[in-house]
């Protein structure tokens, strides 16, 4: 499990302390007739922001908070780059834009800190992984989840080819290049399939090295190998990366289109994604049995400010408007309209993330508790 604060996003948005910070999401579409609706529905969550902020700032103040919104609603080339949803974040000298691969609630907060909630679910490894397209002679990576898949580029370029790899290291005679689809490749043409078969062995412990250095490791990621068995069993034998999940995709990577890549891909990691899932739940459990284990936003807010969170779970769905006093833990409800009112889930989540504790967002089927949120305590 990755921690959501070590995402560049979540990092860059904690280390904003100009105030007030504006937050909108929407749920993007990329094909009609719904997307003709998305800036309408834009424009009326950038209404409801300046609604927001009409007590606490002047008509020149507002308008400066809310240029670039209106900028961006103009902005012909930014909306026909529209994925599964967006996200824009706003407070003085800021103003950043995200498309996401996930759907968003539609949402737009004033408050102190922007509301990054809905950020948490996108960024955890439950639902998120690489894919590997492997052949004898080449590799492609992928990083996305059951909505879609996008390439990871190398150093190099999209693809890893077996003769730029191995180089002089490659056997000789036996490789020649070859266009396929307009794609550059290398294929065998000898007949000694042992010297075959100790240049993919080759080129896979290479493959394997780099993909743990470019995405394994910084991200923390499952890694599905899709490839045919027998290149599959080679890979699963060699591999040192801790990240493999022990399925495969068995396919000819490059025979197939990408949707059905990502169909099978979500395939292969449901069962992980619920076990995983499962096995969180187990250990609240456990934890509460053994008085370490909290309910309550009330005894939950207190913890956080105090650093005593290890684990916290929140429910994706549910919104709980209030106020934290992060020097007392003392917790006052209010209007989420109101420009300094956020939600008290994800002002906890924040303050426990500042703690160096994990916070994982969870569908409300399988939260541990009714409450909203639960908490594994450090001490």
């Amino acid at each position: 499990m990755i921690n959501v604060a070590q995402s560049p996003l979540i990092q860059d948005l904690f280390s904003i302390t100009s105030k007030p910070c504006l937050s909108l999401y929407l749920p993007t579409h990329r094909t009609q007739p719904e997307r003709r609706d998305d800036q309408t529905r834009y424009r009326q969550l950038v209404r409801h922001l300046g609604d927001c902020l009409k007590t606490t700032h002047t008509d020149d103040g507002m308008a400066d908070l809310l240029a670039p919104f209106r900028a961006l609603e103009r902005d012909d080339t930014f909306w026909n780059s529209r994925r599964q949803g967006l996200a824009v974040f706003r407070a003085p000298g800021v103003f950043i834009t995200q498309h996401l691969d996930r759907s968003v609630p539609e949402i737009a907060v004033v408050a102190d800190h922007f509301h990054v909630k809905p950020l948490f679910r996108l960024l955890q490894t439950l639902d998120t992984y690489h894919v590997l397209g492997l052949t004898r002679e080449s590799a492609q990576l992928f990083e996305g989840n059951r909505d879609g898949l996008e390439e990871v580029h190398f150093a190099t370029g999209p693809m890893l080819l077996i003769g730029e790899v191995l180089g002089e290291e490659l056997s000789d005679p036996g490789f020649s290049n070859s266009n396929s689809g307009g794609t550059d490749r290398i294929v065998p043409h000898t007949t000694i399939e042992d010297e075959i078969d100790k240049d993919t062995e080759r080129f896979f412990r290479h493959v394997d090295r780099i993909v743990m250095e470019i995405a394994s490791r910084p991200t923390g990621l499952p890694l599905i190998v899709a490839s045919l068995p027998e290149q599959t069993s080679l890979f699963h034998r060699i591999s040192r990366n801790p990240n493999l999940v022990n399925d495969s995709i068995v396919v000819n990577p490059f025979g197939i289109e990408l949707r059905e890549l990502v169909q099978r891909a979500w395939d292969t990691m449901r069962p992980y994604a619920l076990a995983e899932s499962q096995s969180l739940i187990e250990a609240y459990d456990e934890a509460a049995g053994h008085q370490e284990g909290i309910d309550g936003v009330f005894s939950i807010a207190q913890a956080a400010v105090e650093g005593r969170i290890d684990t916290l779970f929140v429910e994706d769905s549910r919104e709980i408007p209030g106020k934290i006093d992060e020097l007392t833990g003392k917790v006052v409800f209010d209007d989420l309209a109101m420009p300094d009112v956020n939600d008290l889930l994800d002002e906890i989540a924040r303050i426990v993330l500042k703690h160096g504790g994990t916070v994982i967002v969870l569908p409300t089927n399988i939260m541990p508790t009714s409450s909203g949120a639960a908490a594994i305590l450090r001490y």
